[in-house]
């Protein structure tokens, strides 16, 4: 059974530049579509899931390329409405060796932050849906877009539909002050929430225990996430751990927390390490893959976050923002390299 799916978020012109040059070499870029929302929802399409992708695009020859793109990938373009004259863009300097890549956006006035809630029919986007997801890059795009967001996640909940957030909090799009207010409201709809022990103790404000400041990184999170997920409500936390040895060589490891009946269950899976050919899109695809492994069974997110681990490799080994690989291409690629282990 194909699951009805929606993200929100904004997608955007991506200009990248060739054979690892920096920008000011380049006087050509390579082009294509990216988006945190808009990935997933490609990456879940090409598992075989029903995906719409909801934004606001201009109705002009950019926008229709930005459609186009999201067709193309099985993605269902309904819910995205036509205005204003801008669209997003960001230009990304790929990173070689020792040479990080960079990211320059710009994306101020996109249509995106033209939307307005008036603009969609609410019980029609959410009846029969499965799953609603939303990050937080969306959410510093300005009041119009936190106002849609907010309004989608209140309305996901109206109608007994599963909402994840990705943190995603980014500092080029605003400060920590200016996010956590947001980040504290939105919370209060969320099911699973893919974050970070940063994300729960200094946007969050979730405390550390006296005598833990010195505890390795895994101990601060078994300290901070139980708090954080009895204060919302929580289903799930999920999130990765990235060593860094090169811009073209990483390594991933996932984690879950769960709390039920005061009774903490976590996993840590053990590290994959991969040369990577474009790493933008990452941790959309192990987001993506998360939410497929929990929908196939949401009592088991042993599965789910190797699921989402492998996804998000397999993702940085091909070019542009999205994962397109199918659920056999994933499911072997996990039996072949042996990550199937969970270790504490």
């Amino acid at each position: 059974m194909k699951e009805k799916i929606i993200t929100f978020g904004e997608i955007m012109l991506r200009l990248s530049t060739p054979d690892y040059n920096t920008i000011n070499q380049t006087r050509s870029f390579l082009v294509n579509y990216g988006g945190g929302e808009a990935n997933v929802a490609v990456a879940l399409s090409h598992m075989g899931h029903n995906a719409y992708f909801m934004s606001k695009l201009p109705p002009n020859q950019l926008g229709d390329g930005a459609i186009s793109h999201l067709k193309s990938n099985g993605v269902n373009t309904d819910l995205i409405v036509r205005g204003s004259t801008t669209l997003g863009i960001y230009f990304l300097e790929t990173g070689f060796g020792g040479r990080p890549s960079k990211v320059i956006y710009n994306r101020k006035h996109s249509a995106i932050t033209r939307i307005e809630e008036s603009e969609f029919d609410w019980d029609s986007i959410f009846t029969g849906a499965t799953w609603f997801h939303v990050s937080g890059i969306t959410l510093a795009l300005g009041e119009r877009v936190r106002n849609v967001a907010m309004r989608a996640v209140r309305e996901a909940k109206a109608h007994n539909v599963k909402v994840s957030f990705d943190f995603n909090y980014r500092a080029k799009l605003w400060t920590i002050e200016e996010a956590r207010p947001a980040y504290k409201e939105i919370m209060n709809y969320v099911d699973v929430v893919f974050a970070s022990f940063y994300d729960a103790n200094t946007i969050l404000e979730i405390p550390l225990d006296e005598g833990w400041e010195n505890a390795t990184l895994s101990e601060k999170r078994r300290n901070v996430f139980p708090k954080m997920i009895k204060k919302y409500n929580l289903s799930y936390i999920f999130g990765t751990d990235r060593v860094v040895y090169s811009a073209t060589e990483n390594s991933l490891a996932g984690y879950y927390f769960k709390l039920k009946d005061d009774k903490l269950s976590w996993e840590l899976t053990s590290p994959i390490r991969f040369n990577i050919y474009d790493r933008i899109g990452g941790g959309d695809a192990f987001a993506s893959g998360v939410i497929h492994g929990l929908l196939k069974n949401f009592d088991d997110p042993q599965y789910a976050v190797r699921y989402g681990l492998n996804t998000s490799v397999l993702k940085h080994t091909i070019s542009g923002d999205a994962s397109i690989f199918s659920c056999e291409d994933i499911e072997a690629f996990m039996a072949a390299n042996g990550s199937a282990e969970v270790v504490r």
